[in-house]
């Protein structure tokens, strides 16, 4: 059964993904609860599965990494082989399964250009693929 959120929980979710590490009395102040509240929400929120991971966002300028958004399309019916290889490859930063053109779509951060080779010679064994590679972080 899916969970219904309130404008509460919809505002503790946008504040948490602006900044997830402020603090139980932040959150409480900007919707005008306790903090001891808001944590009872958050805790809700994160057992009922609406949020899932908290991230670190970096820099790929500053950490002098690339981002790659690799799109693939499927040679066969087995998906199983791109879920493991999701989660045998660090690389990966985001993984969709899409429609439109293409099957997967990949967001990911290399360390050099032959890193991402690699991955893309990884990713041949089941899919063909296409690599855009950002050139700015906008947003």
């Amino acid at each position: 059964m899916k969970m219904i959120l309130d404008t509460i929980d919809e505002k503790l979710i946008a504040l948490l993904r602006e900044n997830s590490k402020l603090s139980y009395k932040i959150l409480g102040e900007k919707v005008h609860m306790t903090g001891q509240a808001v944590g009872l929400r958050v805790k809700r929120l994160e057992d009922e599965g609406v949020i899932k991971r908290y991230m670190i966002d970096t820099s790929a300028k500053e950490m002098g990494t690339l981002i790659a958004y690799v799109t693939l399309t499927m040679k066969t019916q087995e998906h199983q082989k791109v879920k493991s290889f999701v989660m045998q490859h660090s690389e990966i930063i985001e993984a969709s399964r899409i429609s439109g053109e293409g099957c997967y779509l990949f967001k990911c951060e290399f360390k050099d250009h032959e890193s991402l080779n690699a991955f893309c010679d990884g990713v041949l064994l089941f899919a063909n693929y296409r690599v855009n590679i950002a050139t700015d972080r906008i947003k």
